[in-house]
């Protein structure tokens, strides 16, 4: 085994092959929704392809991620290669800001929830029985104690909760806009997969040595 060749068994590390994705096409416009008639460049990405990778990003451990889509040779072309993966690394990036505002945006609402919900019990407490009698106070108080308590619960449920629910959803797409996307002739999968079958399965080592 020569030197480069060990120098990268060295390099790559066990968790770089448990983060391997491999996605098969029929051609380029998988990638893309139907629905969708613009360039690639812009054109949004296949509702499939991202349940697909939300599934298979489940089973992935922690680290980098390489997702790599086989092709037929005839129709692969290094120009629309270069501008899908520009696209995919764009959308990712885009849908990590989306969540972060819509994060940032829930926050204020819930903090302004919690604010009127507070000025609400306060009303309620201090200044009404001020300006009515004893009797109209209790009614109203029964009545905006509630309101009161359910601003600031629901506001203190979107400060909290929310950023744990979509904290998930925003390393998803964190790791595949850093992701290493990578396109391969189906024609080569095939024949390296029909390899495997024969001999049972190549060594970590010789899949190395035969990319």
């Amino acid at each position: 085994m020569s030197e480069a060749i060990v120098k990268r068994v060295e390099e790559r590390k066990p968790s770089s092959f448990m983060n391997l994705i491999h996605i098969a096409l029929d051609d380029y416009d998988d990638i893309f929704s139907d629905f969708d008639p613009t360039e690639y460049e812009k054109r949004a990405l296949s509702d499939d392809l991202t349940k697909e990778l939300q599934k298979r990003y489940a089973e992935t451990s922690t680290g980098e991620i390489e997702l790599r889509f086989s092709i037929p040779s005839a129709l692969r072309s290094a120009k629309v290669e270069h501008l899908i993966k520009k696209r995919l690394h764009e959308y990712f990036i885009h849908q990590v800001k989306m969540l972060d505002h819509d994060t940032v945006r829930r926050k204020r609402r819930g903090l302004t929830y919690f604010i009127m919900g507070f000025m609400v019990l306060l009303f309620t407490l201090y200044s009404i029985e001020v300006f009515v009698s004893a009797r109209v106070h209790e009614i109203i108080s029964l009545m905006l104690t509630p309101l009161g308590w359910f601003g600031m619960w629901e506001g203190i449920n979107m400060l909290l909760e929310v950023p744990f629910k979509v904290e998930d959803q925003r390393k998803f797409y964190t790791r595949l806009s850093r992701a290493n996307y990578i396109f391969i002739n189906e024609e080569d999968f095939v024949k390296e997969v029909s390899k495997r079958e024969v001999s049972g399965g190549s060594s970590m080592i010789d899949q190395i040595i035969n990319q």
